[in-house]
């Protein structure tokens, strides 16, 4: 829980960033274009796809972050999370609770903070802070399938990630000859 909360600090995307919203979801070769790497010295090797909110203003209207992150840690071991930044305006949280795949499985959802920003008359911005962590076979599963996540609490709300971000991501591994190398 602790390193997911940290490398989604570390991560921040750029929330306004343009080359984002000119990404073609549809295409991996132009996501690809927006991942990126970090080694990170406490945690490893990062790679950090581009932030999925912006891809259509249903998502960017509930969400200012969506992304998937790979690491490696010190000792070889993979990590694969989506990470979700919930931004809304409403008279109260939606304190996401659960999240499930399109076969109705149940994914580990982790509230990593929640925050209340401005409130005005009724309504208040809230922000809730999720990771998911996802096992290799439902990040693998992604380059064919996808990956669709519902996510509830007192609302419901559905993220798509397409095959072409998971692709992207996979063909952003490096290859072992490249560790061999080194």
């Amino acid at each position: 829980l602790g390193l997911a909360f940290t490398l989604q600090a570390q991560a921040n995307p750029d929330s306004s960033s343009e080359s984002e919203q000119s990404i073609n979801w549809a295409s991996e070769k132009d996501i690809g274009k927006h991942i990126e790497f970090r080694l990170e010295k406490e945690h490893g090797e990062v790679t950090y796809g581009p932030n999925f909110a912006y891809s259509n203003t249903d998502l960017s209207d509930h969400f200012s972050e969506i992304y998937l992150t790979r690491l490696i840690d010190h000792k070889g071991a993979d990590h694969y999370a989506l990470y979700i930044t919930a931004q809304y305006n409403d008279s109260d949280w939606r304190s996401y609770e659960n999240a499930a795949n399109k076969q109705g499985n149940k994914l580990p959802l982790v509230t990593l903070s929640k925050n209340e920003n401005v409130c005005e008359n009724t309504s208040c911005r809230y922000e809730e802070r999720l990771a998911i962590p996802l096992s290799f076979l439902y990040f693998f599963d992604g380059a064919t399938m996808g990956l669709e996540v519902t996510l509830s609490g007192s609302r419901t709300n559905q993220i798509n990630i397409p095959i072409a971000y998971f692709k992207a991501m996979m063909n952003s591994i490096p290859h072992e000859s490249l560790y061999d190398e080194l």
